[in-house]
């Protein structure tokens, strides 16, 4: 069993690892006779507690063994007694049936096994405990008669599956403990009356008192259910972030389900009202497109041509025209028709076309409500709106006041729909694909909207309110104390300076990258005018793009990376075939080498968009020498056409690479010498190196930053940059990950791009960390070879150091 520092962390160093205690594998039946023997002599609680923790873990082959006891008054589980954590814990250790793989047990009242516990979405961190030196976690509620009294823990170094004979003893022995916790609730009763109830000392009090709770109630309490009016939603989050405020639901103002099929006699006169509402739905459609040009220049706002388009389409005219002459009213009509046309593209393999339905649907209502006269309110709500809704369309876009909004829910839409993208740009927190969600909002009730968690609390109970609050001021303060580092650089406090800049895809985020600091846009992620375009965007389209976002970032530099597409990001005008494996497939710079033309128009905006300012050019997942050959060809042909046209652009325009596939890392030396730059791309890496896609829920755990194998891979790329000379940066999650800086600096990283939230916090830990510590700290992960091990040293360094709050700001 790891030995605790005197400050209760593990010894970090590879000599001092945990070894493991002699252990005997004996019979269930034995260890349920000696924890029996325990409760059979049993005269005080707590030390008859400890005794079973002690023995539990040295006979179930399990480095950690807790119990903790619930108070069902203050709805809080308390660790009373452990065996591998650091003792000085007990009684210090708090949590709520939310928080938590402990308070899952309870909200369950069943077993809950998780591989890889640090992990887990529901993973709390108490540093007090030392507990991030285990990966495997087994948690069994300690019950009577279905009622909850607390959880029985288990926890181990090594990642490890409990089988199911495992669990049924521990499930056992959580029977007997409940035993022994009635039984002490009853002599500290009798106790309490003979003292009048005098005060105990401080912990052991707290716990008689809810004991005695239990007896006066004469049956144990249940766990506390949500309010009736509580609910608690769950979806996806795509914009992070948590906004509290009441809840504004849009509905349709009309809709095609609430029609009854009418018939008319008079088809001139039906077709005449169509004729009339389709005419000012064109006008409008215009009216909507100036709107949204403003608000977002990237959305192609010609994709309202394609809405006017289909307005005024033949076949689809054709369509209500015939339904008419059978005798249905225009109504009628336009419902079959827009039904048939929705049905259709639902009914598609691809996304982009399947998310074309939405259109449709938009279309279809606009047609309606000038048929029925409607005319359209005004989207103005309260100051601190959440916005409720099936799904939003661009029409809803261009009309919303998001400066109002505190946060987005919607049924539908995916993190890559337009809602989700200007929610994120604006930094709305948002939460999509909610089900159930229109049947479960009124409007104007509470709700809290943790784009994080992809969780939607309506009607919220106080205890979900404060701590929603608590965390807002506590984010407020952190943020106020951080406005203080706006215009400073990232410089160690031995003097090693760090560029920190920002991750943007949208011009809107520039302002958000100057509010928060940044020193310039290290990832400008081009793909979205493309994937919202009607077709490709012409050579003076994307320079007014590229030249808007330079301009505004000041001449301060601003990569700009070429097109990564496929995988799950397609335009409808390029022909994606749908493939078993998309993001091992035809996507990012395969699509650009194979179609050349487009990617020579693209260059050449590039190029000339570097007339005005300091740019830098960026090919995404690079594999092999060749696609830089093909690519650096490409590039002076397009500098070579420019030159002939006498068009100016910075001849010295730095090329360079992203890594992100294991083989650009293999062979990182060969490929620096062809390039000026590297920017790991370390999310897309990560997947390819751990071979997990970080969004299949049943392999999502397993995408871990701090494996070793990434952590060598990074390394090892980083290290081929700097051997020759060469400018490396971060442009993935890593940059802004407080657990991951540190050994990223000390690696030899010259810059760190991220979400431009994150750049205070990155910059306040630079702030923080000599140099040279950060160098002896990647030396030391390096030799190392678990993620439990490296998290676990890490956590300890930096709460040696004094900055253990940023990484629980960010985790």
């Amino acid at each position: 069993m790891p030995r605790p520092e005197p400050d209760g962390s593990a010894r970090p160093d590879a000599a001092a690892r945990p070894e493991r205690r002699p252990r005997r594998r004996e019979s269930g039946l034995s260890l349920l006779e000696d924890v029996g023997e325990i409760i059979s002599q049993s005269h005080d609680l707590q030390s008859s507690l400890e005794q079973i923790v002690q023995v539990v873990g040295a006979r179930v082959q399990t480095e950690v063994c807790s119990l903790y006891i619930y108070d069902p008054r203050a709805r809080r589980l308390t660790l009373w007694a452990t065996e591998g954590l650091n003792k000085g814990s007990v009684g210090k250790v708090h949590m709520g049936l939310d928080e938590g793989l402990t308070g899952l047990v309870l909200q369950k009242l069943e077993p809950v096994m998780v591989v890889d516990a640090l992990a887990h979405p529901r993973y709390k961190y108490f540093p007090e405990t030392g507990e991030e030196r285990y990966h495997s976690f087994l948690g069994v509620p300690v019950m009577v008669k279905r009622k909850p009294l607390g959880v029985l823990v288990v926890q181990t170094l090594r990642r490890r599956r409990f089988g199911a004979d495992e669990v049924r003893l521990l499930r056992t022995i959580a029977t007997q403990v409940s035993s022994i916790v009635v039984q002490a609730r009853q002599a500290e009763t009798i106790e309490l009356k003979e003292k009048e109830r005098k005060e105990y000392r401080k912990g052991m009090l707290e716990a008689i008192l809810r004991l005695q709770e239990y007896e006066k109630q004469r049956d144990v309490e249940t766990p506390p259910r949500p309010d009736s009016r509580s609910r608690r939603l769950v979806g996806v989050g795509a914009s992070p972030g948590f906004g509290t405020g009441r809840a504004h639901v849009l509905r349709p103002l009309v809709s095609f389900d609430d029609l009854e099929q009418l018939r008319s006699d008079d088809p001139h006169a039906e077709w005449q009202r169509i004729e009339h509402a389709v005419s000012e739905s064109i006008d409008q459609v215009e009216h909507l497109k100036g709107r949204l040009s403003e608000r977002m220049p990237e959305v192609d706002s010609s994709i309202f041509d394609t809405h006017r388009m289909m307005l005024e389409d033949r076949t689809f005219l054709d369509r209500l025209k015939k339904l008419i002459d059978d005798g249905l009213a225009a109504e009628s009509a336009l419902q079959v028709t827009i039904t048939e046309y929705v049905g259709t593209f639902s009914r598609m393999t691809q996304r982009y076309l399947r998310e074309r339905a939405t259109d449709v649907k938009d279309i279809g209502n606009r047609i309606l409500k000038n048929l029925l006269g409607v005319e359209d309110h005004a989207r103005d709500f309260q100051d601190d709106a959440v916005l409720v809704a099936e799904e939003l369309t661009l029409s809803d876009l261009a009309t919303i006041d998001h400066d109002k909004l505190r946060g987005i829910a919607l049924a539908t839409g995916g993190v890559t729909s337009h809602a989700s993208i200007l929610a994120k740009s604006f930094e709305i927190p948002t939460v999509v694909g909610i089900q159930h969600l229109l049947e479960s909002v009124k409007e104007n009730e509470a709700m809290v909207v943790d784009g994080n968690s992809g969780i939607v609390y309506v009607a919220p109970s106080e205890e979900i309110v404060r701590e929603y609050e608590r965390l807002d001021r506590d984010y407020r303060a952190f943020n106020l104390e951080l406005e203080s580092l706006h215009d400073l650089l990232a410089v160690s406090p031995d003097g090693h300076s760090i560029s920190v800049l920002a991750n943007i895809g949208l011009i809107g985020d520039v302002a958000f990258a100057k509010r928060h600091g940044a020193e310039g846009v290290g990832l400008y992620r081009t793909e979205f005018p493309f994937l919202t375009y009607g077709e490709f965007p012409d050579e003076d389209e994307q320079i007014r793009l590229y030249r808007k976002v330079i301009e505004e970032m000041s001449n301060t530099p601003v990569t700009i990376r070429t097109l990564d597409l496929g995988a799950d990001k397609y335009p409808s005008y390029l022909p994606f075939a749908k493939e078993e494996n998309p993001f091992l497939g035809w996507r990012s710079i395969r699509v650009s080498l194979e179609l050349t033309d487009l990617f020579k128009v693209q260059l050449r905006a590039i190029l000339r968009a570097s007339a005005y300012g300091r740019v830098k050019l960026l090919l995404p997942m690079i594999s092999s020498l060749e696609e830089v050959w093909q690519a650096k060809e490409i590039i002076d042909e397009a500098k070579r056409e420019l030159r002939r046209e006498g068009q100016p652009f910075d001849e010295s325009v730095p090329v360079g690479i992203m890594i992100e596939v294991p083989a650009a890392v293999a062979i990182a030396d060969a490929l620096i010498r062809e390039v000026d730059f590297f920017s790991l791309g370390t999310n897309d890496l990560i997947q390819y190196v751990l071979a997990v896609d970080r969004n299949n829920r049943k392999v999502a755990p397993l995408y871990e930053a701090l494996h070793p194998a990434v952590i060598r891979a990074v390394a090892q790329a980083i290290r081929a940059a700097r051997d020759q000379g060469k400018w490396v940066g971060i442009c993935g999650e890593m940059a802004s990950d407080p657990l991951c800086v540190p050994i990223l600096i000390g690696f030899g990283i010259n810059e760190l791009s991220m979400e431009p939230f994150s750049i205070p916090l990155i910059k306040k830990l630079i702030r923080s960390i000599d140099f040279a510590t950060a160098q002896e700290m990647s030396a030391a992960v390096l030799g190392m070879t678990s993620v439990k091990e490296i998290k676990g040293y890490l956590f300890t360094m930096m709460k040696k150091m004094g900055v253990i709050e940023l990484t629980e700001i960010y985790h």
